[in-house]
């Protein structure tokens, strides 16, 4: 039988574990994607691994398709942050990543994790394959 403070404590960390693996999941994508990104640059033009602007944006984008349930605030909220993200590319670092991490993080936010990782994996592969000037 199980304690009120059980049940409290079961309350409080519900949720975490799964806003912990996707932003894990984010992580290591934006990580595997910044290395692919990267690769054809010299040592003093590389980027970091990971930037934090389209972290902190991919996470805000899966934490709000996690909160809402209903498919039409769902496309709204997609089709928005697409559209940010669209006006912001031209400021934040890595240019032109943002409209694929968003995509990727839509599809991870509406818990499409295989199409999430599809999409990564051809991502990767169009960067390794691409040639890059800066």
């Amino acid at each position: 039988m199980r304690t009120e403070a059980d049940r409290w404590v079961g309350a409080l960390l519900h949720g975490w574990v799964e806003v912990l693996t996707l932003f894990m999941l984010l992580v290591v994508v934006l990580a595997v994607v910044g290395w692919a990104w990267n690769r054809g640059f010299r040592p003093a033009d590389r980027g970091p691994l990971v930037s934090w602007s389209l972290l902190v944006s991919a996470i805000g984008l899966v934490l709000l398709l996690r909160f809402f349930d209903q498919a039409l605030a769902a496309s709204f909220i997609i089709s928005g942050g697409l559209v940010i993200g669209g006006l912001l590319g031209r400021a934040i670092e890595p240019r032109g990543l943002i409209i694929p991490v968003l995509l990727i993080a839509a599809l991870l936010g509406l818990g499409l994790v295989m199409s999430a990782l599809v999409l990564s994996a051809i991502l990767v592969l169009v960067l390794l394959f691409s040639a890059r000037t800066r």
